[in-house]
């Protein structure tokens, strides 16, 4: 879940209303409590039947890089229902209790200093005591899977989901918790993070790695023994012509030429051992090599068409859309991070 944006009686930190650095929003109304979440998270739906005590939700949010954190409380118990989220959310309990299932999975109980993941494509179901407050965070999925595909010196083979149950208790999850404990503290003292930029990519990098690397995952085993899947030769002859000459105007009818397939085995090879179609993969390699040369690129010197052109990417509407979608943010944005 996120948390960033206004609803009745909000309390900006900032005079940029467009992106305060931090936002308070409170109501007793529960078509407006969805609206919020729905707005600041994804959709729900918001069960108030099981009990007769009035709506008391609040919620304090602040941006610090590409995450987005909050502070959430509804007053009395409820029910929620999301639909599929677009994006990686990981609740933590503050207080009190809550009851969430994942997709077709069991419901799992949460107190104070558990936490949850929630992966991409896959409804929720919650049901929070009168007292539960929880700290909410949404990860970009593009954000993370780019993030991972830097740990693997390679793009992904197969989506990312991770365990629904987080692990604080390992060395790695408690170094982790404590990333999470300093965004606690960001929502009730805003810092430097939520100001400046820079601060707050780094702040992003550690909790991204600290989940990547502390929290079990469908690709954590090839991050920590660094080990390549096995591909057929012909398929991992056309990965690393994708790879090293993304720009080229490439079609699947010319690589499959390339490596000497014909359209449907490389096709069919793809899918086999990658679970993604060849020009698919190639969008999401170039892609990540944008948001790589933007992040590092001088905007004196260079600029978003030019960065997109040059991987050959010709549609610049299409590659916004499909960069914001994958990076929480505009391709302008990322460059404008280094002026």
């Amino acid at each position: 879940m996120s948390a960033a944006a206004a609803g009745r009686g909000p309390d900006q930190d900032e005079s940029h209303t467009s992106s305060p650095a931090r936002v308070r929003t409170a109501t007793d109304d529960r078509d407006e409590a969805e609206r919020i979440v729905r707005d600041l998270y994804l959709p729900n739906r918001l069960d108030l039947s099981k009990g007769s005590a009035p709506l008391g939700m609040e919620v304090t949010g602040v941006r610090v890089g590409a995450l987005t954190v909050g502070r959430l409380r509804y007053g009395r118990r409820v029910r929620l229902q999301t639909a599929d989220a677009e994006n990686f959310h990981v609740n933590l309990s503050l207080r009190g209790r809550a009851s969430s299932r994942s997709g077709g999975g069991e419901p799992v109980t949460t107190g104070a200093g558990q936490a949850l993941i929630f992966s991409p494509e896959a409804p929720a179901e919650m049901s929070w005591s009168a007292d539960c407050e929880q700290l909410c965070l949404m990860i970009p999925r593009g954000r993370l899977e780019a993030e991972l595909e830097q740990l693997l010196g390679r793009s992904l083979r197969g989506r990312l989901a991770f365990d629904f149950t987080a692990d604080l208790h390992s060395p790695d999850g408690r170094r982790w918790r404590t990333v999470l404990n300093l965004l606690v503290d960001e929502l009730d003292h805003t810092t430097a993070a939520g100001l400046d930029p820079r601060l707050g990519r780094h702040v992003e990098a550690l909790v991204t790695a600290g989940l990547l690397l502390g929290q079990s995952h469908s690709h954590r085993t090839a991050v920590l023994s660094d080990r390549v899947g096995r591909l057929g030769t012909a398929i991992r002859q056309a990965v690393e012509l994708l790879e090293e000459r993304p720009s080229e105007p490439w079609t699947t009818v010319r690589l499959a030429t390339e490596v000497h397939l014909s359209v449907r085995a490389l096709q069919e090879g793809f899918r086999r051992d990658l679970a993604t179609p060849p020009m698919t993969y190639l969008r999401r390699v170039r892609l990540r090599r944008a948001h790589q040369a933007l992040l590092a690129a001088d905007r004196d010197e260079t600029t978003v068409g030019a960065v997109a052109v040059g991987l050959g990417i010709m549609h610049l509407g299409r590659f916004a859309a499909a960069y914001r979608s994958a990076f929480g943010e505009a391709p302008s944005d990322t460059l404008d991070r280094h002026a």
